[in-house]
């Protein structure tokens, strides 16, 4: 599943191809893989793409309506414009090969002649029109993301002080702290120097500071680089993110910790890998 930087470089990206294209016609191939009636769309007229949390938002000119798009585990987008192809998601052969292919969902025909295809191999992602005072409504009531101001030190605190779960696994909890995955979890409590399987309520006000700090660094550091292609998510300009690169500690088993130059250890917390090392991390 893409993280909140990937999600964010994909929303930035179709930005610059589709606003202003209007919807021909939709084109629904996979029932399950879209909600709505889909011949309401055609003459809309794409305004932007914004994002809440791992949620991307298609908003139309003059339209009460919005869809919301999910991308899962394998969902990928891919704007075909000639031979053109600008794309993100999963990486597969559907970037490549001939379109529509099996794993084919949804097609956005525009009236210019291009297309914007909806692949995903496991059908776990979605598309939906969904009415946009609605949708505020509900995400109004959902937890904040990162980027958002909801997202403070006291409600980071307030969180951590109610769970004692381990750290990381609260961290990744989407119905307490939207955006947040594997990869910047690690980081972040690295950043802070807090053991990932240290238990939630143990932190104090100064501690939690630290952290609250430590994952919107990596989150602004995680979409300046364009996200981590090692998580199998690409720039939907087909160019892989470059976070894996700046890694603090994921996936870094065994590598001496450049902090204090102790062992960086690998630990299984909730089923997924989880990367910390144990001479500065506390």
């Amino acid at each position: 599943m893409p993280e909140l930087p990937e999600v964010e470089t994909i929303r930035n990206q179709l930005n610059k191809v589709l606003r202003g294209k209007i919807i021909k016609e939709i084109e629904v191939l996979r029932e399950k893989s879209f909600s709505g009636d889909p011949t309401a769309m055609r003459g809309w007229k794409i305004q932007s793409i914004e994002r809440k949390s791992k949620i991307l938002e298609v908003l139309f000119e003059n339209q009460p309506d919005i869809v919301i798009v999910h991308l899962k585990m394998t969902g990928q987008l891919i704007y075909v414009n000639g031979e053109k192809r600008i794309l993100g998601g999963h990486p597969s052969p559907d970037w490549v090969n001939q379109l529509p292919s099996k794993h084919t969902r949804v097609i956005w025909n525009f009236d210019d002649g291009t297309k914007l295809f909806f692949n995903d191999m496991r059908v776990f992602g979605w598309m939906k029109i969904i009415n946009f005072k609605e949708y505020e409504k509900y995400t109004r009531k959902t937890v904040p993301d990162i980027t958002e101001k909801g997202f403070t030190t006291k409600y980071l605190f307030d969180i951590l002080n109610r769970s004692k779960k381990p750290i990381k696994l609260v961290l990744l909890d989407q119905d307490k702290i939207g955006g947040l995955g594997n990869i910047y979890v690690n980081d972040a409590l690295y950043l802070a120097k807090i053991r990932p399987d240290r238990k939630s309520d143990s932190l104090g006000l100064g501690e939690v500071d630290s952290l609250h700090a430590a994952v919107v660094t990596v989150i602004k550091r995680g979409i300046k680089y364009g996200g981590a292609s090692a998580s199998n998510y690409v720039q939907v300009s087909g160019l892989g993110g470059t976070y894996q690169d700046h890694f603090l500690v994921y996936k870094k088993e065994g590598e001496k910790c450049k902090r204090c130059g102790g062992v960086i250890k690998k630990i299984k917390l909730g089923g997924r890998g989880t990367f910390y090392c144990s001479d500065c991390q506390k």
